[in-house]
């Protein structure tokens, strides 16, 4: 099953229409979208536009310092105006050299870990979960997830909480190694799944979060090591790959043994049809269109 990030900090409503337009047409089964209803609505036309059925939504939240949620923010005081963050910026969400677009933001910190000053930090944006979460089911979303990197456990159980309320058919946690080691990972899974029904929870074993640049074995291993883990718990969930995904990850994943429910794409998945979903005339266009889907459909089939 192939899943497409568009991104937990994507808010770019018209990108995100694209994206999921293509991907649809593509034959991705679910789409990881950000916790905003316009975000949700262009999803949801997007598909609808795509005439395809079967497909899932899935809203992403994270608990606090998330850098799925984190935006970068320039001090101009300390800016030297040398455009490193520019450059090195994926997502275009960068112009003038020194212009931050948040709407266009994943909090990848690639301009952060660029900055030769330090004028630049991520801040988390917040959201109110209590209240975005049941309107997103109601209207269409049926898996949850909740990025749990960070060490906030206060904020970890209350949207813990919110989301088991909310009850849709799937909840997804997304977990990695950044801040805890593999004893620790385990246990905080079998805590939040101990009430939960069997397989009615998918562990996104996330290797490296936003990664995956680039389409080799290296850029991948850790999302397959990390799926092992989870693995080798022997736990009754769905084990989703990700962090670092592209089109080597299966291939990868089945010559380590490691069996896998679904792979969730994000940053690759999103390069190799940028140059298209930018065009501006896309809409119009069904040659541009058609070639954006092409590039797409091979990567959903590498996941096959």
């Amino acid at each position: 099953m192939f899943k497409l990030v568009c991104g937990a900090g994507n808010e770019d409503v018209e990108h995100v229409k694209r994206l999921v337009y293509v991907y649809a047409k593509a034959g991705a089964a679910i789409f990881d979208i950000s916790a905003r209803k316009d975000i949700l609505e262009a999803a949801k036309n997007a598909i609808t536009l795509s005439g395809t059925e079967n497909k899932h939504i899935c809203v992403s939240v994270g608990i606090n310092g998330d850098k799925h949620i984190s935006k970068a923010k320039i001090n101009m005081s300390k800016c030297i105006k040398c455009a490193a963050c520019y450059r090195v910026c994926p997502y275009d969400a960068i112009y003038s050299s020194i212009i931050i677009d948040e709407k266009k933001c994943l909090g990848c910190q690639k301009c952060f870990d660029k900055c030769p000053t330090q004028a630049i930090t991520m801040e988390y944006k917040s959201i109110n979960t209590k209240e975005i979460l049941p309107y997103m089911v109601q209207n269409g979303a049926d898996i949850l997830e909740l990025h749990i990197i960070g060490n906030d456990e206060a904020d970890l159980q209350s949207k813990w909480k919110i989301i088991n309320e909310c009850n849709p058919e799937f909840v997804s946690i997304c977990v990695d190694r950044e801040n805890f080691g593999n004893r620790e990972v385990i246990e905080r899974i079998k805590d939040m799944i101990k009430n939960r029904a069997p397989y009615k929870t998918i562990i996104q074993a996330d290797g490296i979060p936003m990664s995956g640049g680039s389409d080799d074995y290296k850029t991948t291993l850790q999302a397959v090591a990390m799926a092992e883990i989870i693995q080798n718990a022997e736990l009754p969930v769905h084990i989703m790959l990700s962090g670092g995904t592209n089109s080597k990850t299966a291939e990868l994943a089945k010559l380590c043994g490691v069996k896998y429910w679904g792979i969730a794409i994000g940053s690759w998945a999103r390069k190799i049809v940028n140059e298209y979903i930018n065009h501006e005339n896309f809409w119009n266009n069904t040659e541009i269109q058609n070639r954006a889907i092409q590039k797409a459909s091979e990567l959903v089939l590498s996941v096959e």
